[in-house]
């Protein structure tokens, strides 16, 4: 099962924390996954795999504190 969803907002842990919205999910002949992330300001997909992505500082305290 995927660590995340579409429609989840994520940072690149890997790259200055960029933030995005995952959009596509995409299992690997390995078992991983790799994800589509509409990431603000470029105007295009960008591809990572699992472990560079965390889920976005905000969207952690949104879940822990519903409004």
């Amino acid at each position: 099962m995927s660590k995340f969803a579409i429609g989840e907002k994520v940072d690149n842990a890997a790259d200055d924390h960029e933030v995005g919205t995952v959009v596509a999910v995409f299992p690997t002949i390995d078992g991983s996954f790799r994800y589509a992330v509409d990431t603000e300001g470029y105007g295009a997909l960008q591809f990572f795999a699992e472990e560079k992505l965390v889920v976005h500082p905000l969207c952690v305290y949104r879940k822990a504190y519903p409004s």
